[in-house]
């Protein structure tokens, strides 16, 4: 075995690695670097220099693994090319799209014409993950993808042969995303492993929470009138980013507004929902009933200049997602030129950024405090005046998801690829502490020679069926009798590819890819087989029970899956279950005195259609209830105390002020939820007390001058003032400066009396808390600190203190540190429960 790296070692970009294995040469992924010209492609010379290539292995669509695929297929017209069906799909958008850039670009030679992908693509063998492939008659080589997650069709390869088998990750992550689950590997054995290494040095933020904080982020940009630009990467980050959003609003935690979709992204989102059996579960199934899965009444496609034109001058609070990731070209770059300026707007990073890209400009300007910040895009220097952040959303293994591959495969060889110099380096050290196996570092151009006296026994898992040697085509009339032969042959234990299945009932694999699809799309509408509820592309014999008992009442997770689809995300089903013996479906409302009869024509159509009985329990959900009250309680006023009497059907309200219009809040809270909510008697009693001096008219300073003042005496200080406001009482004008909280204030008493004596004005501390405020801090303290938070931390304002919990273990020093810095930049304690 030797292995060539002639592309995308000790870097992100132009992976190719040629593998020379029982005297066949196989490509693994033939990318590019995102430069542009000629340096951009893999080193080819060693390619030649080694005879040539015999068949060619993709892992996923991405440019950086397929970038220059037309170039290398041209060169070697006989060797096919191996890929997923989805990858395949992905791949005509993405090369197309460079096709045009280089086209239009009158700086660079194109690397490759139209004609070179269309013969390219002609040359492409689609098959699902865990489908054995022998691309070779000659020798007894075996191939097989395993799902990678990462992006749709994304595949780890597998490669067995004589002298040895071959393990290469591509790119791989083990969370579950929006579309995509993450990868699943059986208990494989191979000798060499090639990895990626992306971010190797890195372990990931908790995925949650950060999708929490770009809601947040883009809630307070649009709720300003601001303009949230998220420059995304137009194949998986994008949909991804989309969904999010799609989910914030349906949960009432966004408001309702308008999310615009531009560039590639479009294209992209056209082929996943091609491939729905590269998604989830939940997006697959709408795919099969015809429904959308991304764009809605408030997520829309970009159609033209004139509409791009439209949305950076109106003066409504949107979201632009946006290729290209980078803001290297694609429309992100002209939004990014147009809104920059703006300090109401905000650029969103949340994907990998190269050295010379203008994200990695914006990234590094982040912490800058130069108000003359610019970045250069389009070749214009543009002010940067919009804020900026940076989301945690890859979907690359990090430092523990790749140790924990290596781990659980436990290779001879490992040779870390597809990251930065620095970060392979820190990984090998951190893998050669952890791991039993010999570890390398490759630079391009580097040949390995790699030979074992005994290459490991394969496990294998036997799917070995006698075939039915029909002539028919496998249609949804003659599919039963493929059920009884494999269901009577294996049970429903083991999951079939649409090629296994093709295999058996015809008793050969000479099939073309509209044969797959067309069965793919016969099985996913067939009662007989149900595809695995993680790999989708893998189907199981329905139980011969489950059949039987098919008189019109839905099997129990279907039902359950159909409550999701059946009820609006309004209706606040927070919770479901069922007595599978009774065929009762148990819905747990959030507010079930109001949904029973809001909701009592669904509930009979969904009775109607799954066979199911429905019961509804009859407690609300307090989390939600007291959200609600949050939300309806204005925001000058704090909630001292609040009490559910679940027995008696109230909630019991103590606030630290009379609020005005009590009663209207008092009626909403009953029309929404059905039960009332009540004052204590003490918060209706009480009164402002403000003591405050008589002022001298013509001697006080004039308000915005004030204002202003103020502002350059605290610009230096630890704490900002959020709010500046005037206030009267008693016929007396007032500043109230609110802080975070009224603790801090209290800490410029001494600041807050100079500025008084110089403005003529009397100038009070706020007695709200900046509550938003008080949980980002929270939260941004624990990532920092490495605290795993397992809900939002709950304010207690009476008690000056936040409590949170934590989902892991917490050094006491550490704990201490957070709690120290908390006290300091809010004046609240910090308490874990």
């Amino acid at each position: 075995m030797k292995i060539t790296f002639c592309g995308g070692a000790q870097e992100v970009g132009a992976s190719c690695y040629l593998l020379k294995l029982d005297g066949k040469n196989i490509l693994l992924d033939c990318g590019i670097r995102m430069k542009g010209g000629k340096d951009s492609l893999p080193d080819f010379s060693r390619i030649q220099e080694a005879g040539g290539v015999d068949a060619i292995i993709i892992s996923h669509a991405h440019l950086d693994h397929t970038g220059s695929l037309p170039v290398i297929s041209r060169e070697y017209p006989n060797a096919l090319i191996y890929m997923t069906h989805a990858t395949k799909d992905l791949i005509k958008v993405l090369l197309y799209d460079s096709l045009k850039i280089m086209n239009n670009n009158e700086a660079e030679i194109p690397i490759y014409a139209e004609n070179h992908v269309q013969d390219m693509l002609k040359r492409i063998v689609c098959y699902s993950p865990q489908y054995n492939i022998y691309p070779f008659n000659d020798k007894n080589i075996k191939v097989t993808f395993y799902n990678a997650g990462h992006i749709a069709g994304a595949a780890s390869i597998y490669i067995q042969g004589e002298e040895g088998a071959l393990f290469y990750t591509g790119d791989i992550s083990g969370v579950d995303q929006q579309t995509v689950n993450g990868a699943s590997l059986p208990k494989l054995r191979p000798d060499v492993v090639i990895t990626e290494s992306t971010y190797g040095d890195k372990l990931h933020s908790n995925r949650q929470i950060e999708e929490e904080r770009l809601i947040e982020k883009v809630k307070e940009t649009i709720s300003n009138g601001g303009k949230m630009l998220v420059p995304a990467f137009a194949l998986g980050r994008a949909q991804e980013i989309i969904l999010i959003l799609k989910k914030a609003i349906n949960k009432k935690t966004l408001p309702e507004f308008k999310i615009y979709i531009d560039g590639m992204v479009k294209d992209i989102n056209r082929a996943y929902k091609l491939n729905p059996n590269y998604l989830k579960r939940n997006l697959a199934k709408k795919i099969f009933k015809g429904n959308e899965i991304f764009y809605d009444d408030n997520v829309l496609p970009v159609t033209d200049t004139a509409m791009r034109e439209e949305i950076v001058s109106s003066k409504d609070g949107v979201c632009i997602i946006s290729s290209s990731g980078m803001l290297k070209g694609g429309p992100s770059s002209w939004y990014a030129e147009k809104l920059a300026a703006d300090e109401k707007n905000f650029i969103a990073i949340t994907g990998y950024q190269d050295e010379e890209a203008p994200g990695r400009e914006i990234l590094e300007l982040i912490d800058s405090e130069d108000e003359d910040r610019k970045i250069n895009i389009n070749g214009k220097s543009i002010p940067l005046k919009c804020k900026v952040g940076k989301f945690g959303l890859s979907a690359h293994g990090d430092k523990g998801e790749l140790l924990g591959i290596i781990h659980k495969i436990s290779p001879r060889k490992i040779f870390l690829v597809h990251g930065d110099k620095e970060i392979i380096q820190s990984l090998s050290k951190e893998m050669n502490r952890e791991v039993r196996a010999r570890i390398y570092v490759p630079a391009n151009g580097e040949e390995y020679q790699v030979s074992f006296k005994n290459p490991r026994k394969q496990l294998s898992i036997t799917k070995d069926i006698k075939p039915l040697n029909k002539d028919q085509e496998l249609t949804e009339e003659n599919i039963e009798t493929l059920w009884k032969h494999i269901y009577t042959s294996t049970g429903t234990d083991i999951g079939y590819s649409a090629e296994d299945l093709i295999t058996i009932w015809t008793g050969n694999e000479d099939f073309t890819e509209a044969d797959v699809r067309k069965i793919t799309d016969t099985l996913n509408s067939s009662r007989y087989f149900e595809p695995n509820s993680r790999r989708l592309f893998l189907y199981h014999p329905v139980a011969e029970e489950e059949l039987q008992e098919d008189d019109g009442v839905m099997e129990m997770n279907e039902m359950l899956t159909f409550i999701d689809e059946i009820f609006p995300q309004e209706a606040g089903i927070y919770k479901k279950g069922a007595r599978y013996e009774e065929k009762i479906a148990i819905l747990y409302f959030n507010f079930p005195r109001k949904s029973k009869e809001k909701y009592s024509n669904l509930i009979r159509e969904f009775e109607e259609k799954s066979g199911w009985k429905v019961e509804i329990n009859d407690d609300c959900n307090q989390g939600a209830a007291e959200e609600l009250i949050y939300n309806l309680v204005p925001k000058d006023a704090n909630i001292n105390k609040l009490s559910y009497y679940r027995d008696k059907g109230y909630f019991l309200i103590d606030l630290d002020k009379p609020i005005k219009d009590m009663d209207k809040l008092q009626t909403k809270f009953e029309e929404i939820t059905g039960l009332k909510l009540i004052e204590s008697q003490s918060s209706s009693k009480k009164i402002e007390e403000i003591s405050l001096k008589e002022v001298d008219g013509s001697n006080i300073m004039e308000q915005n001058k004030a204002f202003s003042l103020i502002d350059a005496v605290f610009k230096f200080e630890d704490h900002k003032v959020y709010k500046k406001s005037r206030k009267e009482s008693g016929g007396i004008p007032y500043i109230e400066l609110s802080f975070i909280t009224p603790q801090i204030g209290e800490r410029y008493k001494e600041t807050i009396k100079g500025l008084e004596d110089e403005t003529g004005w009397n100038i009070l501390v706020g007695q709200n808390p900046n509550q938003n405020e008080i949980i980002k801090i929270t939260k941004t303290i624990c990532r920092e600190k490495g605290i795993n938070l397992k809900k939002n931390p709950s304010i207690h304002i009476n008690e000056k203190l936040v409590k949170i919990k934590s989902s892991n273990s917490i050094d006491e020093d550490i704990l201490n540190k957070a709690k120290e810095e908390f006290m300091q930049m809010v004046g609240y304690q910090l308490e874990i429960e």
